[in-house]
């Protein structure tokens, strides 16, 4: 159970995604226990507060570091809690898992990254990377939305939207946050608060850029497609006129 005063005495504010909020606000999620983070999004779209990994202390990164090191034994069986929950959350997240999981049942040849398994090795190895990168702030970023931006693909073929991220980092910050191994100092699970709300943020802003993209290609390619469909149409009506006018003249 998470410690009342941390959730009460740090008033954590997100740039875009998720932000801890006054108890009894409306969730995303139902949450147990009176101490569980309140988690909503911020129309901000300003950078340099609270949510940027710049703002990170150096007793802050320290902090990062020495808590994944501890967290990493348990880290397979934390996130798989995380995505199990993300299912009951998400329709959507579920079914992309239950379909990978058929694909990859009939294909042994190579791993299917889009099982949950391989999400689970995808996600510690993310924070693997992330937290050597955090002193480079322009690395760390560029990293994050990458990943994102490798979801886009999935707005289009399985309905994805950014709103899942949100429930992801509402999930992922409880279980996270509220793990014994970050409740020994409070410096870590403000730490981790922080961090996963830039995570977040990140995640959203490759994601939501990429999938722009992808729609704006889809866009141009129908409006390709529907521009050659009339012209070709009346091609064929002129043709048929043609023809229609030279059978009914007469014989000369």
């Amino acid at each position: 159970m998470e410690d009342p005063s941390v959730s009460q005495g740090y008033n954590f504010r997100r740039t875009q995604s998720c932000r801890v909020t006054p108890r009894g606000s409306s969730q995303l999620l139902p949450r147990k226990g009176p101490a569980s983070s309140r988690l909503s999004r911020s129309k901000s779209t300003k950078r340099g507060n609270l949510g940027s990994i710049s703002t990170l202390s150096f007793s802050q990164k320290q902090a990062l570091s020495l808590s994944w090191r501890a967290l990493r034994p348990q880290a397979a069986a934390l996130f798989r809690k995380v995505f199990l929950e993300l299912e009951i959350a998400s329709v959507k997240v579920k079914q992309i898992f239950y379909k990978a999981s058929l694909v990859d049942a009939f294909n042994r040849d190579e791993e299917n990254s889009a099982t949950m398994e391989v999400h689970i090795k995808l996600l510690i190895k993310f924070f693997d990377d992330l937290i050597p990168l955090l002193d480079d702030e322009k690395e760390a970023v560029d990293l994050i939305r990458r990943i994102g931006s490798t979801h886009a693909i999935l707005a289009k073929s399985c309905s994805f939207t950014s709103d899942i991220w949100e429930r992801l980092g509402e999930i992922t910050m409880e279980r996270v946050c509220t793990h014994e191994t970050l409740q020994k100092t409070r410096e870590a699970s403000r730490a981790w608060r922080t961090l996963l709300a830039c995570v977040i943020d990140e995640l959203r802003s490759g994601f939501d850029g990429e999938a722009r993209i992808h729609k704006k290609v889809s866009s141009s390619d129908q409006l390709e497609r529907g521009d050659e469909s009339p012209e070709n149409d009346l091609h064929e009506k002129m043709r048929q006129l043609r023809v229609d006018y030279k059978n009914s003249m007469p014989y000369t």
